[in-house]
């Protein structure tokens, strides 16, 4: 299996630093971006994820996209809810499953209607097994 870019450089950035913080900005709460961005940046985040646990449509994630993108040269990975949160315009996305829920939708079905979109819009795919502990969130209760 090939990795790709974004893959690679936060594999390199844990083998130097020993640790990553990636900070997720919710598409539903954009008032406040620009300055989040940058304080994160400052912070020293070595990248952002765009997403969050309610539905929200491709354009949400792709302005949210774009207003990081146009404050950082960090990566942006889509941390995604739904086949909905791919959007263009982001380095990668977390190919998740979410290996604990009792929908198989979550566990494997969104991944099979995603591919054929996040091939067209050439974002680096990053795998990753996702397990929600604990009740109480919106993700536990939708997964």
């Amino acid at each position: 299996m090939r990795i790709g870019r974004t893959e690679k450089y936060l594999y390199e950035k844990i083998e130097k630093e020993g640790f990553i913080h990636i900070t997720l900005i919710d598409p539903e709460k954009m008032n406040r971006i620009e300055e989040v961005v940058k304080a994160a940046s400052a912070a020293g985040s070595s990248g952002f994820m765009i997403g969050g646990s309610t539905s929200h449509t491709t354009s949400d994630y792709e302005e949210a996209i774009s207003k990081v993108k146009s404050n950082s040269n960090l990566p942006v990975i889509i941390f995604p809810s739904n086949v909905a949160s791919i959007a263009k315009g982001a380095d990668a996305i977390w190919f998740m499953s979410l290996l604990n829920s009792t929908n198989p939708y979550y566990i494997v079905g969104a991944q099979v209607l995603g591919v054929k979109t996040i091939r067209e819009l050439n974002l680096e795919a990053i795998p990753m097994a996702y397990l929600i502990l604990g009740i109480g969130g919106a993700a536990g209760y939708i997964g």
